[in-house]
């Protein structure tokens, strides 16, 4: 495969917080510098723009899953790389994006990190909001995060550093993906 044309998705799941973002833009940056086009989307750009119309019951963060499959599978179909840094509480819809965009060209990331480690990182307020009781429908807390059990790559944010992270993540698009990056 020529680095020019990988065409294949990295999903990023995890709860707030956990790094889904930092190591979206890492691995973006890596890929450019093998003259791979990666393309992030990010769950809170997401919910900006084509997502603005949805909330966060069960049903419309299923619906915001779907809406982030449907454009890696565009993204693929383009002969690109998409990286989805989401959320993505439900193990049901993580398994209906792998059958959508394909299973050889999805690679499911667990970005995991203790709750504890998420509130200090807290960059949005979103876990001060919690605690204080002005938030509701919190992933991992009043609503559900149901962790991958089988993800290609299971990462722990809070124990390994960005660098670290990446390099475990790039070498399994290696050998899954035949690709030599440097």
């Amino acid at each position: 495969m020529k680095n020019n044309s990988a065409s294949f998705t990295i999903w990023l799941t995890g709860i707030s917080g956990a790094g889904k973002t930092t190591l979206a833009n890492a691995l973006q940056n890596k890929l450019k510098e093998n003259n791979i086009t990666g393309f992030c989307i990010d769950g809170d750009v997401l919910r900006n723009g084509i997502c603005k119309d949805l909330g966060f019951s069960d049903s419309d963060r299923k619906e915001n899953m779907r809406r982030a499959s449907c454009l890696a599978k565009m993204i693929n179909d383009q002969g690109h790389t998409a990286i989805v840094s989401l959320i993505s509480p439900f193990k049901a819809e993580r398994e209906i994006a792998q059958h959508y965009i394909g299973a050889d060209k999805f690679l499911e990331v667990f970005v995991d990190c203790s709750y504890e480690e998420c509130a200090k990182r807290d960059v949005k307020g979103l876990y001060e909001k919690f605690e204080s009781g002005s938030l509701n429908q919190f992933t991992g807390k009043d609503s559900i995060y149901e962790a991958p059990e089988n993800a290609a790559v299971h990462i722990k944010t809070n124990e390994l550093d960005l660098e670290v992270c990446l390099q475990t993540i790039v070498s399994q698009i290696e050998a899954r993906f035949q690709l030599q990056l440097s």
